[in-house]
């Protein structure tokens, strides 16, 4: 997620984590080299020993402005004074400074957190759609932007996906929700519709791949939808013609030169995320999600995906 000049990552282990750029003299957050994992807790939330507030997060949605809705999908600890508190949270974001601010933890007695909530996209209705790693389920939440002590902010069932699949990652084009789930890519049509409460189940898309977990959906809001498929890479399907194209299996590791293949984590979220300049963001593990110090993060400029027919 890029805010302002600030690059953000989900982190399966460390919350949800601020990157400083390689040269912190060029504004740009893409320049070249490495981006450094920031060590200011000021700029990130969650993660550490204690999992303050948490510390598994899956997908982030951002309304383009300085605020930042995360997935935290963290089994409650159970005991009391557990520091752990799992749910869908609102975030603000300083975009000069970075600091990270939390908000407020959303619609915290709907039973969000049992469920595990992985998958976010702040739908074009203003409300936020949410999907789970324990069943197929997508809700909204209405006015994520009040506080959750006001009663207009609600949970409504929206649908479900195809054959109850766990979702793994969602995204609007238009008024459509496009879910990437555990068994293949589906389509919500008309999500937003006032008459969407609970019987708007997402239909599954035969883009190549039916059957294989999607792991990460992004879209440009319109006609594409970027999507990672385990064990497949990063391929673009397109809404208008149905064909679908490969973007990228893999990229080359910028240290040593050597060309290195994406390696999805099955269960969870993945990160794959077009920003404001139309540039891709991929994120994978090389251990699934066993091992700290595995993750990696891509990136793929709008440049390379415009040489795409």
């Amino acid at each position: 997620m890029v805010v302002g000049n600030n690059f953000y990552a989900s982190d399966a282990v460390n919350g949800f984590r601020h990157y400083k750029p390689a040269n912190p003299g060029n504004p740009d957050p893409i320049n070249s080299g490495d981006l450094v994992f920031d060590g200011d807790t000021s700029r990130s939330l969650g993660g550490t020993s204690l999992c303050v507030l948490f510390c598994h997060v899956g997908q982030i949605a951002y309304d383009g402005n300085t605020t930042v809705y995360v997935a935290a999908y963290d089994h409650a600890k159970g005991q009391k004074g557990s520091l752990t508190f799992p749910g869908v949270w609102r975030i603000s974001i300083d975009q000069i400074s970075g600091v990270v601010t939390p908000s407020a933890l959303l619609v915290p007695n709907a039973g969000l957190a049992g469920n595990q909530p992985t998958s976010i996209a702040l739908g074009p209705d203003g409300n936020l759609y949410v999907g789970f790693l324990k069943n197929g389920n997508v809700v909204r939440i209405v006015d994520p932007t009040l506080d959750p002590s006001d009663k207009r902010q609600i949970v409504q069932s929206v649908g479900t996906a195809p054959n109850g699949s766990p979702v793994r990652s969602l995204a609007f084009a238009g008024t459509n929700l496009y879910l990437g789930t555990s068994t293949g890519l589906a389509v919500i049509k008309n999500a937003v519709a006032s008459t969407c409460l609970g019987g708007c189940n997402g239909v599954a898309i035969s883009d190549g791949f039916s059957g294989t977990a999607h792991v990460g959906v992004s879209s440009d809001g319109l006609n594409r939808i970027y999507m990672a498929v385990n064990g497949q890479g990063v391929w673009r399907y397109t809404i208008s013609t149905g064909a679908t194209h490969l973007v990228a299996t893999g990229g080359v590791n910028p240290d040593t030169g050597v060309q290195s293949t994406f390696a999805f984590v099955g269960g969870n979220s993945n990160l794959v995320m077009l920003d404001r300049l139309g540039n891709l963001w991929v994120g994978d593990d090389t251990s699934d999600g066993n091992l700290n110090f595995s993750g990696r993060i891509w990136y793929i400029s709008a440049g390379s995906l415009a040489s795409i027919p």
